[in-house]
């Protein structure tokens, strides 16, 4: 995706967001591997505990959502991204500390190269596909994101 495709999307969403009362913006990235998608699992203390995700986190001050992207990513798990490749969606929802977040996620193309895990946010990680969807815990708005996109990877996957 071109970098002006991205501003000008990222506008439109920032607008949309400012339009429903919501300040405060979150990133997912999904990052595909021999048709297999990382998750990375919440440590056992945090918010959803032990639940596994999307990698990301919250846009910063004056970040882009390019830059949340390729940061969280790079924090998260050490890979790099090559280029955000698609804008998957938004939802919102609640934190322990905010009434209403959106996250807006994104499937990247990412370097290979070994997963490493920040320590303290998560403690495990797993290139899945449909096979292995409804065998690890996730949030049902995350498995419902998690599933779709695997289905996106496995259309004769019943839905």
């Amino acid at each position: 995706m071109r970098s002006e495709q991205l501003r000008g999307i990222e506008r439109e969403l920032r607008a949309a967001a400012h339009t429903d009362g919501i300040g405060d913006f979150v990133v997912g990235v999904a990052v595909f591997r021999d048709g297999k998608l990382l998750v990375v699992r919440r440590v056992p203390d945090d918010y959803y505990g032990g639940m596994y995700e999307l990698p990301g986190g919250g846009v910063e001050s004056g970040e882009s959502f390019a830059e949340c992207v390729t940061r969280e990513l790079f924090e998260e798990t050490g890979l790099r991204v090559r280029e955000i490749t698609e804008f998957l969606g938004a939802i919102d929802y609640a934190t322990r500390s905010k009434a209403r977040v959106r996250k807006f996620s994104f499937v990247v193309d990412a370097d290979a190269g070994q997963v490493e895990l920040a320590p303290g946010e998560h403690d495990a990680h797993a290139w899945i596909g449909a096979d292995d969807l409804d065998r690890l815990p996730m949030a049902p708005d995350t498995r419902q994101i998690i599933g779709a996109l695997i289905e996106s990877l496995d259309p004769t996957r019943p839905g």
